[in-house]
């Protein structure tokens, strides 16, 4: 037992000082020794055992004596201690690559916190004070189930394989930091990729910018991704005033901007707004961005590797190579205990 806390340890002081680098291949041994049901020959517990006793001795000999007759037990609960934060750490580390956190894949686990996110960056959203929309029910997550998705701009691929719904809006800077990794991920996945986008107005004052969106999209499909990146890298403060957007929609070569606008203020463009509200209410979004990608939602700009892991089209090379570091680790140990077995 003792010898894999000596591994742990002394591996970390061996980086820096040979001599602990010595013990350190010593505790490797033992403790491989130990697991290939081998006898460890290095006598390296019995010199911390003593090592350790002694000193206790020598401040507290009752101390001393109570940890020289239960030093195994002692070294044990030392030993399941470290190798359960190891596994715990194991998981949060997989998490983090995998979801963008230490805690799972639901959003309350990505609202957690994490040691390898510890400023929450990841998980950060602009949350929604919108009047006209209802948007989270408390302990409900996400979902597009039941969402009439057609209702919003999409892009169709030629053969689709995977969905991604992105719920974002041009005045947040959280939306600002995802959207050129939607980008990319979008070009690299163009065939097989559906993308639809939801404009979540944050404010009344922006639900123009959705009607004006609405109209560009019947019109002209490519004008309308032409628009919709435009305000993307347009400055926030810009496209909070309505006059530089519309001088930004003037700009669109080939396009009658006035006609958009007028389409924009009529009742069918009214109407079409309406039901867009009564969907994104049912979605329960707390606010954005919040994508979907194949049904798991994921709030805050997540890393580009965290959407591409849950397409059909990724293969999960990580996973493949823990597994086959797991097989080759139990090969190796049943090798050993099986045809090397010390008599």
């Amino acid at each position: 037992m003792i010898c894999f806390i000596a591994l742990i340890i002394f591996g970390i002081l061996g980086i820096f000082s040979a001599t602990h680098r010595k013990l350190a291949l010593e505790a490797f041994d033992c403790v491989f020794r130990k697991i290939t049901l081998r006898k460890c020959h290095t006598g390296l517990d019995i010199r911390l055992k003593s090592g350790i006793t002694g000193k206790l001795l020598l401040k507290s000999p009752k101390t001393g004596k109570f940890v020289y007759h239960h030093f195994e037990f002692i070294s044990g609960v030392f030993t399941i201690l470290l190798i359960g934060s190891l596994i715990w750490s194991g998981i949060s580390g997989y998490n983090y690559y995998v979801y963008g956190n230490c805690n799972g894949a639901s959003v309350e686990d990505q609202q957690g916190l994490c040691i390898f996110d510890p400023s929450g960056d990841n998980a950060q959203i602009s949350s929604c004070d919108n009047e006209d929309l209802q948007l989270q029910t408390e302990g409900a997550e996400p979902n597009i189930e039941e969402i009439e998705l057609s209702l919003f701009p999409s892009y169709k691929p030629n053969l689709k394989k995977d969905t991604l719904v992105y719920v974002g809006c041009y005045t947040c800077i959280n939306t600002r930091k995802v959207n050129p990794t939607i980008n990319e991920l979008m070009v690299r996945n163009k065939e097989t990729l559906e993308f639809t986008f939801i404009h979540l107005p944050l404010s009344k004052d922006q639900e123009y910018l959705s009607k004006i969106e609405n109209c560009l999209f019947i019109k002209d499909k490519l004008k309308f991704w032409e628009f919709h990146n435009s305000l993307m890298q347009m400055p926030i403060d810009d496209v909070k005033d309505s006059q530089k957007v519309l001088s930004l929609l003037a700009e669109i070569k080939d396009l009658d901007n006035t006609e958009i606008i007028k389409c924009s203020e009529s009742k069918a463009s009214e109407d079409l707004f309406k039901k867009q509200l009564t969907e994104i209410s049912k979605m329960n979004v707390e606010g954005t961005p919040t994508i979907f990608v194949n049904q798991q939602a994921f709030i805050g700009p997540k890393p580009l590797r965290v959407y591409e892991r849950q397409l059909s089209t990724n293969t999960d090379w990580f996973g493949i190579g823990l597994v086959s570091l797991g097989a080759v680790i139990v090969l190796i140990m049943l090798y050993f205990a099986i045809f090397r077995r010390e008599k």
